[in-house]
């Protein structure tokens, strides 16, 4: 079975292998963390390349300012001459109001004026972005115009520069991608063994849970040491497991005693025929048969309580309703035939609880079947609140219970010595019905000290208001 575990678990791993990567865990994880670094890397390196074009537009203007400036200082109040030197920008043009071009740098002499645009009077100065100056077809051009006053007049001066490209720099665009793209490197890459690592434990609870079939419930997935979400997880399929354990222990305890209780009716049943077939002219058949008819009893009884165990351990949600115990424990009483002691009633009024009323009138039947038995004298049934709870005790003045036997008697197919020579015919399942009946409805089943001599057997169910 174990290497039909681990056969299992390699033919996952090889469905996993040929599947997307994206489908694991570490994938998806993986592939996200990137994403979310592709999309941190994009929004910074914008900001970044913005700050810079910011920035070498402003370098790039003052520039500009500062070469209409020196034709300011140079012309002012002066003649100006056909020729200007260009420092510091690509061209400039001195322009009359009307749009004569005065005065150009070499690069555009004879070229018409550069701009249409005129700067107010205050300030004297003003800049556009133009796609369309004269000299320099097909780019983009940064214009600065200032008034400049001088001997002829006041002229506007001119001057540009390429318009700086949309990433700033040459060199920082490729600087941010070399960062970029080993930054995506790292995060992919820490992301991958990171979530395998904090995976691993869960690969080995994989591999044990893999172990485990219904046969062998020995294995225990391992606990990680440090206390995380996994370590939690390990812990409670661990405790799952226990309980499985102890349930298929139950089960396995419970078909073991079943049988063994089935089969000694159907043997002493099949010696007694097969004897009787040896020699039949002695049998007294009529007295065979009634032998035979308590035997078939008991097997029907005992299979009759093994079915309503297996529906109690398999139906938890019967509809519950809200019940006066006092008044169905009244009904039950009244519709019982007289029995070999009296049964006395002590019941508080509107004491209420939700429950199913065929179970509870199934649980007070086998205990004041039970009482009967056991008593010396008489049997009291008591209803009252008593903490939060609505309780139901059926006390017997009988010889009792020994402290010892009080959890013994709730086990399945479990008499004591003293209920087989009272009840011969008896399955030993009475009590056990009667406490699941009791846990179906939130409530308990025990054996309580009685006020006098005998046994006190108390049901406590959540008491309603």
């Amino acid at each position: 079975m174990r290497h039909t575990g681990g056969r299992l678990l390699q033919d996952a791993g090889r469905w996993r292998t040929r599947t997307s990567f994206e489908w694991s865990i570490r994938g998806r994880v993986t592939t996200l963390a990137t994403m979310v670094t592709v999309v941190l890397c994009v929004i910074t390196g914008w900001l970044v390349l913005n700050h810079r074009l910011n920035h070498e537009l402003d370098h790039r203007l003052r520039h500009l300012y500062g070469a209409d400036l020196e034709l300011m200082h140079l012309f002012a109040h002066r003649t100006v001459p056909p020729v200007i030197q260009a420092e510091r920008v690509t061209a400039t043009q001195l322009v009359t109001p009307s749009g004569r071009v005065v005065s150009a740098s070499a690069l555009v002499r004879g070229q018409p004026r550069m701009a249409t645009f005129a700067p107010p009077r205050r300030p004297s100065f003003a800049d556009r972005r133009l796609c369309d100056v004269p000299g320099f077809p097909g780019r983009c051009m940064l214009v600065a115009a200032m008034w400049v006053p001088t001997q002829g007049g006041d002229l506007i001066a001119y001057s540009t520069l390429p318009e700086p490209p949309w990433y700033g720099s040459g060199p920082l665009l490729a600087q941010l991608v070399v960062a970029s793209g080993f930054l995506l490197a790292v995060v992919a890459f820490g992301s991958y063994h990171l979530v395998g690592r904090t995976l691993r434990p869960v690969e080995a609870m994989t591999v044990e849970l893999a172990e485990i079939t219904a046969t062998d419930l020995g294995h225990r997935v391992p606990v990680p040491a440090h206390h995380d979400e996994i370590r939690y997880l390990a812990t409670v399929v661990n405790n799952t497991l226990d309980l499985l354990e102890k349930a298929l222990q139950r089960e396995r305890r419970f078909t073991s005693e079943a049988s063994h209780d089935l089969r000694t009716p159907i043997t002493g049943a099949r010696l007694r025929l097969e004897e009787a077939l040896m020699n039949p002219g002695a049998v007294d058949w009529p007295d065979m048969a009634k032998d035979l008819l308590n035997d078939v009893e008991r097997q029907q009884a005992i299979a009759d309580d093994i079915l309503t165990l297996a529906r109690l351990d398999a139906d938890r949600s019967r509809q519950h309703v809200r019940t006066d115990l006092a008044e169905l424990v009244r009904a039950e009483l009244q519709r019982r035939l007289p029995g070999r002691v009296p049964v006395r009633a002590d019941l508080q009024p509107e004491v209420y609880a939700a429950c199913d009323r065929v179970l509870l009138a199934r649980l007070l039947t086998n205990l004041v079947d039970n009482a009967q038995r056991h008593a010396a004298t008489c049997v009291t049934v008591a209803v009252r609140a008593e903490h939060g709870d609505a309780v139901l005790a059926v006390m017997d003045d009988g010889a009792g219970i020994a402290r010892q036997h009080r959890e013994i008697v709730f086990e399945r197919f479990a008499r004591l010595p003293e209920s087989r020579e009272r009840d011969p015919k008896g399955t030993g399942l009475g009590l056990a019905i009667c406490r699941e009946i009791a846990r179906t409805h939130r409530g308990t089943l025990t054996v309580e000290d009685p006020p006098g001599q005998g046994t006190c057997l108390v049901l406590r169910m959540p008491l309603l208001t």
